[in-house]
């Protein structure tokens, strides 16, 4: 439940990273436990670290987006680049060679 509101509050956003970026999505969410932390993890296809950075920079404005839709308990953002993109762009150029 919590996942899904996160991402609904996070995914608009990601319409403004700069273009550099190329294309940003989230790949998952976890929230802890008790609630406390949300690890939102992304990929980019260009330059996920500028990604990474501006997300990092609106952190409190999203985090105050949240609350405005989910009062309970609001967790801290934790933005991660979802390694798994990495490891699939290494295979695919392994295939092709």
């Amino acid at each position: 439940m919590l996942a899904s509101v996160v991402r609904e509050v996070i995914a608009p956003v990601l319409r403004e990273c700069p273009t550099e970026c190329g294309m940003v999505s989230i790949t998952e969410v976890e929230v802890t436990n008790d609630f406390s932390y949300a690890t939102v993890f992304i990929s980019s296809l260009k330059e996920p670290d500028l990604a990474m950075q501006f997300l990092k920079g609106r952190q409190q404005h999203l985090m105050r987006d949240l609350g405005k839709l989910y009062r309970k308990h609001i967790p801290t953002l934790r933005f991660r680049i979802d390694p798994r993109t990495e490891r699939g762009s290494r295979i695919d150029k392994l295939l092709e060679e």
